[in-house]
């Protein structure tokens, strides 16, 4: 983080209320992009914002730049709230999926971004937010584990863990689209 990003911090630690107002507008149209996408409704995501700057102001003596830069550490609160938020609304769908014969070697013909959109709105909050992480915004696995909670010592682990997940997902995406085409 630059120089200014720390000294920012400081001041933030310091309890100084404005400065965090700083911090609110820089990161906050960030972190409403990140959320927004998996957290739909823009109340809904609007409130899980505000929840993961309020644990952040909460919990800032724990931030350490040498492990996350300030995005990563805030994207690290707002998965968590996110993921909160969307089990609270209880909005995952479990898919009855048999691997062996239900899935396809790619995407059916066609498939539009309005169809993949939706085929992702099918999947458990975790996943979209994975989904989200490595291929929206384009976040190295190591990143990624980082945010989801992954601690230091099980961080190659899970770095592992993540891209079977994620080839576990593609191959979930592949069979609603498919059965979308179907009906």
């Amino acid at each position: 983080m630059e120089r200014n990003g720390q000294m920012l911090i400081q001041r933030i630690r310091e309890r100084r209320a404005e400065d965090f107002a700083l911090l609110i507008n820089r990161y906050g149209p960030v972190l409403m992009a990140f959320v927004g996408r998996i957290v739909v409704q823009q109340e809904d995501a609007e409130d899980v914002v505000q929840n993961t700057f309020v644990s952040a102001y909460e919990h800032l003596a724990d931030y350490d730049s040498g492990r996350a830069s300030m995005t990563t550490w805030l994207q690290r609160i707002a998965y968590h709230e996110a993921l909160y938020h969307l089990r609270r609304r209880k909005r995952e769908i479990c898919l009855p999926i048999d691997v062996e014969k239900d899935i396809p070697d790619e995407l059916p013909d066609m498939t539009t971004a309005e169809q993949l959109d939706k085929a992702i709105q099918k999947l458990p909050p975790e996943d979209q937010m994975l989904l989200q992480l490595h291929y929206f915004d384009q976040r190295p696995l190591k990143e990624i584990a980082y945010i989801t909670g992954a601690a230091d010592d099980s961080l190659n682990r899970e770095v592992s863990r993540l891209s079977s997940q994620l080839h576990r997902i593609r191959q979930r995406l592949r069979i609603i689209l498919t059965r979308m085409n179907d009906d």
